[in-house]
């Protein structure tokens, strides 16, 4: 499988996660959220790693990015990213699964922005400082950006993996709707499924 770059005709600001690069409109706000320290680029870990759960906190998790929109009203985006190509797992369980991780991931995150607004000029971290913002009502979409291992059967096997997954969304879209927040869920594999404004990629070997 592999991932093509969308044409947007837009300037990328370009990460990796997993085995993915990800590129981001120009004139987005993005912090690479959950990362951590690069000895070889010189780079620190961030906000999450270095001050969230440093001293050994446990039970806080994070989203892999966080970005920021121009313009107003303010928005945010949430991105998760799952690499499931290799999860061997039983869909039914791997699905439940996505749906605590993407829950627990969102609301840490929530939390994790709290304290850094908290934090103030304190804030040692200029790329988290724009999404530090919770006091604003923010807009807030979270993604959950998921490549799905391949089919493999009939037809029939098809269009039951296509209901869980749209089970999954559904579920998650409702849970979060609660939560005052939205939720999209993309895979490049799919043409109908594409992220808006997104460039993704599949780093070769």
């Amino acid at each position: 499988m592999k991932f093509l770059p969308r044409k947007t005709g837009r300037i990328m600001q370009t990460f990796r996660e997993k085995k993915l690069l990800f590129g981001f409109p120009d004139d987005w706000q993005i912090t690479h959220y959950d990362v951590n320290a690069n000895p070889a680029a010189n780079t620190p870990a961030g906000f999450y790693r270095r001050i969230l759960t440093s001293g050994g906190v446990k039970h806080v998790q994070a989203v892999d990015f966080i970005c920021r929109f121009p313009g107003v009203p303010t928005k945010l985006q949430f991105v998760e990213v799952k690499d499931d190509r290799l999860d061997a797992r039983a869909e039914g369980e791997r699905r439940n699964q996505l749906f605590e991780a993407v829950m627990s991931k969102s609301a840490s995150t929530l939390a994790g922005l709290i304290i850094a607004e908290r934090l103030g000029e304190h804030l040692d971290d200029e790329l988290l400082r724009p999404m530090a913002c919770l006091s604003e009502q923010p807009i807030i979409e979270v993604v959950l950006f998921w490549v799905e291992p391949p089919v493999v059967g009939s037809p029939l096997r098809r269009v039951v993996k296509k209901g869980g997954r749209t089970g999954l969304q559904q579920r998650l879209t409702s849970k979060l709707h609660q939560w005052g927040l939205r939720f999209s869920l993309y895979n490049l594999a799919d043409a109908d499924r594409l992220a808006p404004d997104w460039q993704v990629s599949e780093l070769q070997p």
